[in-house]
């Protein structure tokens, strides 16, 4: 199976928080990003997103403790596509999200 995408993924477990920008600005929810590149970040969690919403997401992992803006570990996305991966007393999410513009906060850059 060939991989086509534009970019190299790199493995990244850290826990993670999300706001539904345009729904709940101020609620966030939790989850963990599995991978990231330079165009976009994958993340698991508990909660489903639709394709097309925008998602204010930031690192909350151990980088938390290591920085000292949080400018560095937060960025804009947009949901690009969402998957059942859990199961049905457990149901998870496998969640696709591309950065939007060109604001990809220094942390998500390999």
């Amino acid at each position: 199976m060939t991989d086509h995408r534009r970019y190299k993924r790199f493995e990244l477990e850290e826990e993670i928080m999300f706001a539904r920008q345009l729904i709940h600005p101020n609620c966030y929810y939790g989850g963990t990003a599995m991978n990231y590149s330079m165009s976009g970040i994958c993340v698991v969690s508990r909660y489903e997103v639709v394709p097309g919403d925008n998602l204010c997401l930031r690192i909350i992992g151990r980088h938390l403790h290591s920085t000292t803006s949080l400018d560095n570990l937060t960025c804009m996305t947009e949901v690009k596509w969402c998957h059942p991966v859990g199961s049905a007393e457990q149901p998870s999410f496998l969640t696709g999200l591309q950065y939007l513009g060109d604001k990809i906060p220094s942390f998500f850059k390999p």
